[in-house]
């Protein structure tokens, strides 16, 4: 997303990584992170997203969070310029460390929803402190990666206590967050494109076009996304794969095998069992 970045503090058996960027924002392509909860915060410049069909502009000392199962990408502008931290935590860090107590924000929140903290609130209770003493442990040579973990834990305490009382809306598209909050709600139902455009009175073609010019993806890419998404947590918590994907809506096993490999680029048996 970055041409630069000034240093990275990496420990995968602990499960996170801390990357401090500056320099040209590029746009990125539509993708989940698939094991990962991200929080991403601006020092200078500003930045667009879309998460969920949702733009979200960011600036100075906000924070982005954007979990698992979120669809989202960068569509800033590449000349735009901005110094960014990045903390990308592992879903199973918060087992491995006794806080799955702060992982609401991650489990329980609805995609597209909260996602931002606002600089007023990291200023006034000091979570924009936590970070810039995390970016500084990560700044030793070597980090004691022991110290990092333990702030990482005290960011999530007060992520997870301010995310869902975020009052921050930036976003535009009211329609199109209609239509992706309908698609969110009944992914197990039918979701044919003749009922999403007379749910919102509008042509097929017409509904083709404006969530495509407004998303950069097609409605029918967008459910196929969130169907896989619904198949990986209910395996995750215990549901065979051929009773999680006809609940997710697919119509039969090789359709979800096809929309999942061409999705993922690899087979869903193969994709699942390496992570579950």
């Amino acid at each position: 997303m970055a041409e630069n970045f000034l240093r990275e503090c990496n420990d995968r058996q602990h499960g996170f990584s801390c990357l401090h960027f500056s320099g040209r924002i590029n746009k990125s392509e539509l993708h989940i992170d698939k094991d990962l909860f991200s929080v991403f915060m601006p020092l200078k410049g500003t930045i667009t997203y879309d998460v969920e069909g949702k733009l979200i502009h960011i600036g100075a000392k906000d924070i982005l969070l954007v979990g698992n199962n979120e669809l989202h990408r960068c569509i800033s502008d590449q000349d735009d310029l901005c110094e960014y931290i990045l903390l990308m935590v592992d879903l199973d860090f918060f087992i491995k460390n006794n806080c799955t107590k702060f992982s609401d924000m991650v489990f329980n929140r609805s995609p597209g929803n909260n996602n931002v903290i606002p600089a007023e609130t990291t200023e006034k209770f000091g979570i924009f402190d936590i970070f810039m003493r995390l970016d500084g442990y990560c700044n030793e040579n070597p980090p004691e990666l022991a110290v990092v973990n333990s702030v990482i834990i005290e960011l999530l305490y007060h992520l997870n206590k301010h995310a869902v009382k975020s009052g921050k809306i930036n976003y535009t598209r009211p329609k199109i967050n209609s239509i992706i909050e309908y698609i969110n709600e009944n992914i197990t139902e039918d979701l044919s494109l003749d009922k999403i455009a007379g749910k919102f009175f509008l042509t097929k073609q017409y509904l083709c076009k404006v969530f495509k010019k407004n998303t950069g993806y097609t409605v029918n890419k967008y459910i196929s996304y969130r169907r896989i998404v619904f198949v990986r947590e209910s395996y995750y918590n215990g549901m065979s794969l051929s009773e999680a994907c006809y609940k997710a809506g697919f119509k039969d096993y090789s359709s979800f095998y096809r929309a999942y490999s061409k999705i993922t680029n690899e087979s869903p048996r193969k994709d699942l069992t390496n992570r579950y």
